[in-house]
């Protein structure tokens, strides 16, 4: 299964297999290795270009936020998932400079043919991803941090 993740084209059942896998405790142990070589990988697969991919790793990775405890190490430098989960979410809409420098990198200045997800129920994972991520267990002090 991590041969088939990281090989050049992975099979699009692979996506589906992921989430799957993920709604197990083992499976989300296995997918969230402490070297992070797996949720990177997934990672970038939530921009691959068949949707039956991105919708099973985006699910996978949805599944693997409901562990709190990963919060922070997903969101902390060694993983860096924020903008990987932004970017399909993204448009190619102008904002003001102010406004744009306060965007990860990965999102500042897209070109205009960048488009937004077009699979409403990916798009509505990728949503609940990020509630979970940046919410956790502790609502009052999450909601202040998806409010930043």
């Amino acid at each position: 299964l991590l041969r088939a993740l990281s090989a050049a084209r992975p099979p699009a059942e692979l996506g589906a297999l992921l989430w799957n896998l993920s709604q197990a405790p083992e499976g989300r142990e296995a997918l969230l290795e402490r070297s992070g070589s797996v949720v990177r990988r997934m990672l970038a697969l939530v921009r691959w270009p068949e949707a039956e991919m991105r919708r099973g790793v985006v699910g996978a990775l949805r599944n693997c936020c409901f562990q709190h405890e990963i919060h922070e190490w997903l969101l902390g430098p060694e993983i860096d998932a924020l903008p990987f989960l932004l970017l399909p979410l993204a448009g190619p809409e102008e904002l003001p400079e102010e406004e744009m420098e306060q965007l990860p990198v990965d999102l500042q200045y897209l070109p205009a043919e960048h488009q937004r997800e077009e699979e409403p129920g990916t798009r509505k994972m990728l949503l609940e991803t990020l509630m979970l991520v940046l919410i956790g267990d502790e609502p009052e002090a999450g909601m202040e941090n998806l409010l930043e």
